[in-house]
């Protein structure tokens, strides 16, 4: 059974309600990005808790200021990531409760 333009709607605006904020996380990683605290936002706790273990140490100061640098650039394709698994999470649970019906 196929997904019908009315149910992609619905899918989409639960993607936009359920994705991260792109504001929220940029304003994350401007203010706290050293920390990693837009990684964390984003899901990716692993590489954020290495941010903050890095900024905590003297010598993986510079690193991690060159890593926040970086990830101005690499945080529009994070939330992009997020934005697909969302897509394909609910768009999944739509085509399981169409198979029931």
């Amino acid at each position: 059974m196929e997904i019908t333009e009315a149910e992609m709607i619905a899918i989409d605006l639960r993607v936009d309600e359920e994705t991260k904020s792109p504001f929220q996380a940029y304003v994350m990683w401007f203010f706290l990005g050293w920390l990693g605290a837009h990684r964390f936002y984003v899901g990716r706790g692993k590489s954020g808790l290495a941010m903050v273990v890095l900024t905590c140490s003297v010598i993986g100061l510079p690193i991690s200021f060159l890593w926040w640098l970086a990830d101005s650039v690499l945080l529009g394709g994070m939330l992009q990531e997020d934005r697909e698994r969302v897509r394909d999470r609910i768009a999944r649970e739509t085509l399981e409760l169409l198979q029931v019906d």
